[in-house]
């Protein structure tokens, strides 16, 4: 009787161990499948041929598309400076993902412009400089740069680009990505921008 109860108990612990071991593996398996699902995350939609408007090299501005099924661009036209204030928005299965603004700034503006300020209204970051021709900086999750562009049509001496996308999660590869791309496309606007006296960059 005592072998029998032996043998049972045997038995019964080796049935839980092994339901243990099944629900382990079970609980692995699934978070596996879960983290490869979100790795093999892609872009199912196509790249714009332009970045709003502007030629860009699409090697730049492609890391900043996040990963989604359908792309739609706003009805704005390529950014030109023939408004005060213009933007470009990139919606990504019906949310805006990337936005990029330009904007003139009056040069009787009191205190003006700087690149500081410009990221201060995204939120309390610390800009990160970024090397090269142009002023810029960026924040974890954008880019700015501040240029002279005298016109008199809006009364500015300055004008500022900025291009938003949180796409790219670490953020010194995001300050690296939008610091490339911030620098180039900064150059592209401005052969197109109305500048009256021609464009020195603000440092």
């Amino acid at each position: 009787m005592t072998g029998k109860l032996h043998k049972e108990l045997f038995l019964n612990l080796k049935q839980r161990k092994l339901a243990t071991s099944t629900g382990f593996f079970a609980l692995v398996l699934a978070l596996s499948t879960t983290f490869t699902g979100c790795s093999q995350e892609k872009r199912s939609y196509q790249l714009p041929s332009t970045f709003c408007g502007i030629h860009e090299k699409e090697s730049l501005y492609a890391p900043i598309f996040p990963p989604g099924d359908k792309l739609k661009q706003n009805s704005l036209r390529a950014l030109k400076g023939v408004e005060e204030s213009e933007r470009c928005d990139y919606y990504i299965d019906g949310y805006v993902k990337i936005t990029v603004n330009g904007d003139w700034y009056d040069k009787t503006l009191t205190p003006q412009p700087t690149l500081t300020s410009l990221i201060a209204e995204h939120g309390n970051y610390k800009p990160r400089r970024v090397p090269g021709k142009h002023s810029a900086a960026t924040w974890p999750y954008g880019a700015v740069s501040l240029v002279e562009c005298p016109n008199s049509e809006y009364r500015a001496n300055l004008y500022s680009l900025s291009i938003y996308s949180d796409a790219i999660k670490d953020h010194d590869e995001s300050h690296r990505v939008l610091g490339n791309l911030i620098q180039s496309y900064t150059s592209k606007v401005l052969k197109i921008l109305p500048c009256e006296d021609g464009e020195k960059a603000r440092s």
